[in-house]
């Protein structure tokens, strides 16, 4: 995976967690190198506070942006041969899948949950536990990509990159 071109490392931003797509950035998982970062307006979705609050996104800062039928050809485009890594794949996936069934497009290959790894599952696995481990991104699409990244490459390289161990069951959220 650690090959370019192989695969990618994709996070996304949303309205709330079953909302709409608002920012999202892929990385090359072997570079780092950006192949998607954008902000996505989400139409008519209305912010929910407790997103904003995490991520501080505004309504008015998606004012421009390229929409989810827009920003979906680019994706496809961006992640097509390549296997899709994302720190919390399960709520990625799903709001990927959300957005697309939301505006009738075929999600392709991102359909496939063969085609995705879950970087948090690998890292609960190489740490051995059964805890979710948070991602101290910062909670933007950018940053958090490339935090998963590192813990990606950490794992490849046998290390454990520092980490906030959490319990699923008193966790209201993972991150957005």
């Amino acid at each position: 995976m650690l090959v370019p071109g192989r695969a990618a490392v994709l996070d996304v931003e949303s309205t709330n967690l079953d909302g709409s797509i608002i920012e999202i950035c892929v990385l090359d998982a072997a570079t780092g190198n950006p192949l998607l970062d954008t902000l996505v307006d989400p139409g008519d979705v209305p912010m929910h506070p407790d997103a904003y609050a995490v991520h501080g996104i505004a309504l008015a800062d998606l004012i421009g942006a390229p929409g989810w039928s827009t920003v979906h050809q680019a994706l496809i485009a961006v992640t097509t041969g390549r296997v899709t890594l994302s720190y919390h794949s399960e709520f990625d996936r799903g709001r990927v899948l959300h957005d697309c069934a939301r505006h009738g497009l075929d999600p392709a290959h991102l359909a496939d949950p063969e085609m995705w790894g879950c970087i948090m599952r690998m890292r609960s696995q190489a740490e051995g536990t059964e805890k979710s481990i948070r991602l101290d991104g910062g909670h933007r699409a950018r940053s958090d990509a490339a935090a998963a990244r590192t813990v990606l490459l950490g794992i490849a390289e046998g290390t454990s990159a520092p980490s906030t161990t959490v319990d699923p069951a008193t966790t209201s959220h993972l991150p957005l």
